[in-house]
């Protein structure tokens, strides 16, 4: 389904930082986050200005025919990438979860050869579990409510 999504990703800006934390502090967001807190507008702009400026994050705001619909961000880690993808609330449920991060990943993979890239998604997440199985992401272990996954990269004949 997703691939007959065409979405466009660009890296974000300084005008997504409202974009971002309304996605972020929408209550199903929070639900389902490792963090459930609500972040406060000083907080997220401070957050948002450094992560803008680090070499090892990378956002990328999802648009279709201009609208923006959500974003994925990659985070370097010693062993490889973590990966969090957010979709705008008005835009859940159309199949551009799947979408945003199979192009995010391609993004990645050419940046990064044969990236290694980890997910941490909420057990009761089915969406989010659906989402990443389809996209290659396989269960290495489970803890606190949480399954750890990680992904290997697309094969080269995948990537587009």
């Amino acid at each position: 389904m997703s691939r007959d999504i065409f979405l466009h990703l660009r890296r974000a800006g300084v005008n997504d930082a409202l974009d971002l934390l309304a996605w972020r502090n929408d209550p199903h967001t929070r639900a389902m986050s490792c963090n459930s807190d609500e972040l406060k507008l000083e907080d997220h702009l401070a957050w948002f200005s450094r992560a803008l400026e680090d070499a090892d994050r990378l956002i990328l705001i999802a648009e279709i025919q201009g609208e923006k619909v959500g974003m994925v961000r990659f985070d370097r880690r010693v062993l490889g990438w973590e990966v969090s993808v957010v979709v705008a609330a008005a835009c859940c449920g159309k199949g551009y979860g799947q979408a945003i991060l199979r192009e995010g990943l391609v993004y990645l993979q050419t940046l990064a050869n044969s990236p290694d890239v980890t997910a941490t998604v909420r057990l009761d997440n089915v969406a989010s579990q659906r989402i990443f199985a389809h996209c290659g992401f396989h269960l290495v272990g489970s803890a606190d409510g949480f399954d750890h996954l990680r992904w290997h990269g697309f094969p080269a004949d995948k990537l587009h």
